[in-house]
């Protein structure tokens, strides 16, 4: 029971109807350009094309190379005195199918991060099933019970106990029925951030309730009215000691960052080091964080911060992006619903960067985290279909979005372009190989080999100088490199077919947090 869901749910039949409308361009658009190429074969044509799919990694590598001798000279003509501010942190921890041993293991990764002057309150909001968390706090202070009204439109129960983990105030809050990840980070928001302007009275009245008596208990600060950040991580994740600082740090140097994002790196459980899955997993993630997300921080539009460890900060703004980000979906096209209902991490990005144009999200590579990675072709295609479903269509938001500035636009328009070309780009990528084995001349393909190879070298260079983690694992990332070249065509064939073929639906996926988990289909 509850109040009357707005959304609109679609029905079968249209949803079948949009799902053909999109195949059928799709595959049209890949037909014809195979065909084309096939029947009248250019080698200039076919040049051409390899060059502009591969143009972004090539332009995000350069404005990287600019920008840091900028800022390595600009202290040389200008002294800039950076002010350290002490600032309170929520830190959110969300778990669902996740261990109690995992979760007490992320709260201590936590307490022992090393947080200078900062101080921090940590609240875990429990899904899926009940874990006595509760009996890890050394002391305390409150426990009671709360309805509210999920973002399933439910009415649930909210367990609420508040007290210490040794020193650290920490809040668990334990949700019935399981209401999903986002909802979790909705509530966070809604308790912890702005308050936005559509929050439901039960919340409303939780939030006045912990404000007036139990934050000043925990913190011991009895004028303290807000925090200044909000750092979310997951219950499977190790935070590196001293992440929390440096991103915070981060945050408060810039007036116009709204959040920040630290490194993701694969975690390598005991007897799993040199796993297929992780390694080729492990190259991906660092290939993409240093070439890609490197590049984005520089014009200060992250566009996908990970829910393992991203800072965001309290702000007015953040009021607009949890309502659009909690927003029903009461419209006809399927796209709408794709992005709202299946992501998390990118729509969240989104709904904050559509708030202002001046608003920066930002990657800070020395704050790192550890995350546990797929170890089968089911959970990994699982998860890829999800996160290549977010990526994909979030895309399309980024391109023709409210207050995006001109850059983000265009790396979203080459992004949708080479996504929906992927069975023409490898075709494509077939033919450049036979015209270079037929008539093979190196002076028309130089202009590829040092646009195709200029993202490697970086990415090797940087593994040499600027990243210490990875330059410890650069034999593993070299494997890694080896197995993507040898696979990524198939795999990229793969994850887009299940994209497009899952069109409209809303299921989640296996959720699986290690090897030795029993994997299950999570809640969406």
């Amino acid at each position: 029971d509850g109040p009357v869901n707005p959304a609109r749910n679609l029905t079968k039949k249209e949803l079948l109807h949009q799902r053909l409308v999109f195949g059928s361009v799709v595959v049209s658009l890949n037909i014809a350009c195979i065909v084309a190429s096939g029947m009248g074969y250019s080698g200039t044509w076919v040049l051409v094309v390899i060059l502009f799919f591969k143009s972004k990694d090539f332009l995000s590598v350069w404005i990287q190379i600019f920008c840091r001798i900028y800022y390595k000279l600009k202290p040389l003509f200008r002294k800039i005195e950076v002010e350290k501010k002490a600032a309170w942190i929520l830190s959110l921890i969300p778990a669902y199918s996740e261990s109690e041993e995992q979760i007490v293991k992320t709260l201590f990764s936590l307490r022992d991060n090393g947080m200078g002057e900062h101080r921090q309150v940590m609240c875990v909001i429990l899904d899926g099933k009940p874990r006595p968390i509760k009996s890890h706090m050394t002391k305390v202070v409150a426990s009671f019970s709360r309805k509210y009204v999920s973002l399933k439109w439910k009415i649930g129960t909210l367990q609420i106990d508040a007290g210490f983990v040794d020193d650290i105030p920490t809040l668990c809050i334990e949700k019935t029925p399981n209401a999903g990840k986002k909802d979790s980070l909705i509530l966070c928001h809604d308790l912890f951030n702005f308050p936005r302007s559509n929050m439901d009275q039960t919340i409303k009245d939780l939030r006045q309730e912990l404000w007036s008596t139990i934050i000043p208990e925990l913190t011991k600060s009895p004028d303290l009215s807000k925090f200044d950040l909000v750092f979310c991580t997951d219950a499977d994740s190790t935070i590196h000691h001293g992440a929390l600082a440096k991103l915070a740090d981060a945050c408060l140097a810039d007036p116009k960052a709204i959040a920040a994002c630290g490194f993701v790196f694969v975690e390598y459980e005991p007897g799993l080091e040199w796993s297929l899955w992780n390694l080729y997993q492990q190259f991906q993630y660092s290939f993409g964080q240093i070439v890609r997300r490197g590049a984005e921080h520089y014009v200060g539009k992250v566009t996908c911060l990970p829910g393992c460890i991203t800072m965001i900060v309290v702000r007015p703004e953040m009021a607009g992006a949890i309502e659009k980000y909690a927003k029903p979906v009461t419209t006809f096209p399927v796209l709408r619903h794709q992005v709202q209902y299946l992501g998390t991490d990118r729509r969240l990005t989104y709904s904050m960067l559509s708030q202002a144009p001046y608003l920066h999200t930002l990657f800070v590579p020395e704050a790192g985290s550890e995350t546990v990675a797929p170890q089968s072709l089911k959970h990994y295609l699982s998860q890829r279909r999800r996160w290549g479903s977010n990526a994909y269509f979030n895309n399309y938001f980024y391109f023709a979005g409210s207050n995006m500035i001109l850059i983000t636009r265009i790396a979203a328009l080459i992004e949708i372009s080479r996504l929906s070309m992927v069975y023409y780009r490898v075709f494509n990528t077939g033919l450049f190989l036979y015209g270079v084995a037929t008539h093979f001349d190196a002076l028309a393909i130089l202009p590829l080999i040092i646009i195709s190879f200029t993202p490697s070298f970086w990415f090797a260079f940087a593994v040499a100088f600027l990243n210490d983690h990875l330059r410890a694992n650069w034999k593993k990332l070299f494997c890694g490199f080896c197995i993507n070249r040898c696979i990524s065509p198939f795999m990229s064939i793969t994850v887009f077919s299940l994209v497009a073929k899952n069109l409209g639906s809303q299921v989640w996926g296996i959720s699986g947090v290690t090897a030795g988990t029993n994997v299950t289909p999570a809640a969406a």
